[in-house]
């Protein structure tokens, strides 16, 4: 009984850990009002990049291109940026694309109007209401 009272109070303790810790932590909704905001980039640039093999020397739009990445990250950070990524391959309707909370179509449009490629003409957008079902654990499996 002695070698397993460690065990026991060890058990103890983690659930009475995660007991604290899952009251302290906000259930997630089943669903979000959440906004997709599709990109795609200007013609010239990737005509450029994809005949040449090389991104252009373009310093206004590699700036702005700059800013877009910062800007979306305070997003995130913020806990508005759900999730971005770009599709793969070539095909000619390929996006990238950021799924991100707003609390309607004009607030989203207007986090997406603030983004210095959206507002330097590097990028094309379009944003549309989005339903997040659900989202995925932090951590993938092993």
């Amino acid at each position: 009984m002695r070698a397993r009272l460690p065990i026991v109070i060890a058990l103890v303790v983690l659930a009475s850990a995660g007991a604290a810790w899952a009251s302290a932590v906000p259930a997630r909704p089943v669903a979000e009002e959440a906004y997709v905001v599709l990109l795609r980039l200007r013609w010239d640039l990737y005509a450029q990049w994809k005949e040449t093999g090389r991104w252009p020397a373009d310093s206004a739009a590699n700036a702005a291109l700059g800013g877009h990445v910062r800007y979306w990250d305070e997003q995130r950070r913020a806990g508005r940026a759900i999730l971005a990524g770009g599709m793969k391959g070539e095909y000619w309707d390929n996006v990238a694309l950021i799924v991100f909370r707003a609390r309607s179509q004009a607030e989203a449009d207007s986090v997406v109007r603030q983004d210095p490629a959206v507002r330097a003409h590097v990028f094309q957008s379009q944003v549309r209401g989005f339903d997040v079902s659900w989202i995925g654990s932090a951590t993938p499996p092993p």
